[in-house]
């Protein structure tokens, strides 16, 4: 008999979410509780983590997601980077990096709605940048 009640960090753990996400579903309606301790019928709990599984599936299906995966690079000829990657690479700040790109002294391709910076790129850049500054001493 005391197993068809869960406490609510019980219930968390079945349902894959946070105990401080039980109060807010018993108060949309999603769970109901009862006054004795563990409050929580597991039956229902069970029923409603089956539910979510199912909706996040069907949500997946119909607009699958890129943020799985993240941010793909726009081939896979080249080492690409975005831009605090880059901007280490070059040895400056992202707000510098993203100012020097907007003027062309530094090439980037947009892809994805994100500046896409090639490796090799860079790296002639920042031997450039060393080779000046040796000529200057």
């Amino acid at each position: 008999m005391a197993n068809q009640w869960v406490t609510h960090r019980e219930a968390a753990v079945l349902l894959g979410v946070h105990v401080s996400l039980i109060p807010k579903m018993l108060r949309r309606g999603d769970l109901t509780s009862r006054r004795k301790r563990p409050s929580l019928s597991r039956d229902q709990v069970v029923e409603l983590a089956a539910a979510r599984r199912t909706a996040a599936a069907e949500r997946e299906r119909r607009c699958p997601s890129s943020h799985a995966t993240g941010p793909q690079p726009p081939d896979d000829e080249h080492e690409w980077l975005l831009v605090p990657t880059a901007a280490v690479v070059l040895g400056c700040t992202e707000g510098a990096l993203k100012m020097r790109a907007n003027r062309g002294r530094v090439p980037y391709t947009v892809h994805g709605g994100r500046r896409w910076f090639r490796l090799d790129q860079l790296e002639i850049l920042v031997r450039a940048q060393v080779a000046r500054n040796t000529l200057k001493v």
